[in-house]
């Protein structure tokens, strides 16, 4: 009997030894072992894989080592440059530098675009002595184009009463229009039956008014065409302002801030 039972475990082992190395796995229906012949099949290029053994605690530290190296020494060099621009503080401005460019500031801040004008070829010539006192190059001159002034004008009246007299006549005229004169001086108490900025325009009115019965029109020329003369300071500073404040000009046309273009 025990003879019996020592062969029946040396048979169980055998076979239990068997099956573990997958000598049985097929007619036994086991295909999952731990060898996994399969996977080995279903392998691509297996020559390839190399083993490496893990590194010890010396070769460990040696590849931090060298990694640190390897970072240390692949740094690009503007990441250098930068740093060392970093650590270089931006130089401060000196007092006299900010002193200086304050004054700068309030300087452009007194200074002005002038003009004065328009002034007439003797007028010009009036002004053109007192500019030369300003420095250099700090005035300019612009032409300006004028037309001239006509009038079909009848007057001067003596007196009030003939005045409003001729004006009661004219408006008995249908469709016609006039308008009274006071400036300049001389033809004061008079009566402007049109303005032109043509002489021929004028006359041609003139013709027509008599047409329609009045005799004591004329043309009148109140303003030739002309070209006129502007006088500018495009930056005027303190001191030159005043010196052209003390300028001895026409009336009227002192130097005042520059119209916008």
């Amino acid at each position: 009997m025990l003879r019996a039972l020592v062969l029946v475990l040396i048979l169980a082992n055998a076979g239990f030894f068997a099956w573990r190395q997958g000598w049985l796995g097929h007619a036994l229906g086991h295909t999952d072992t731990g060898r996994e012949p399969q996977r080995l099949k279903a392998q691509v290029h297996p020559e390839r894989l190399v083993v490496v053994s893990p590194p010890g605690p010396a070769a460990s530290s040696a590849d931090t080592d060298a990694q640190a190296l390897a970072a240390t020494t692949d740094a690009p060099a503007s990441a250098a440059t930068t740093a060392s621009a970093a650590s270089v503080p931006a130089p401060a401005s000196s007092p006299a530098s900010g002193r200086s460019g304050a004054a700068a500031t309030s300087a452009a801040a007194t200074q002005a675009c002038l003009e004065a004008g328009p002034f007439t070829p003797a007028e010009q010539r009036q002004v053109t002595p007192q500019l030369n006192q300003l420095p250099a190059g700090s005035w300019t001159t612009q032409a300006v184009a004028v037309q001239g002034l006509w009038l079909v004008y009848m007057g001067p009246y003596g007196d009030q009463d003939t005045y409003e007299r001729k004006q009661v006549e004219l408006r008995r005229i249908r469709g016609l229009n006039f308008e009274e004169v006071r400036s300049p001086a001389n033809l004061a108490m008079g009566l402007s039956l049109g303005r032109y900025n043509q002489e021929s325009q004028a006359q041609a009115a003139l013709e027509t008014l008599r047409l329609r019965g009045i005799r004591t029109a004329r043309v009148v020329t109140i303003r030739p065409a002309m070209e006129l003369t502007v006088v500018r300071v495009p930056q005027a500073g303190l001191a030159v302002q005043r010196v052209l404040t003390a300028m001895n000009l026409p009336a009227g046309k002192g130097f005042n801030a520059c119209a916008r273009n």
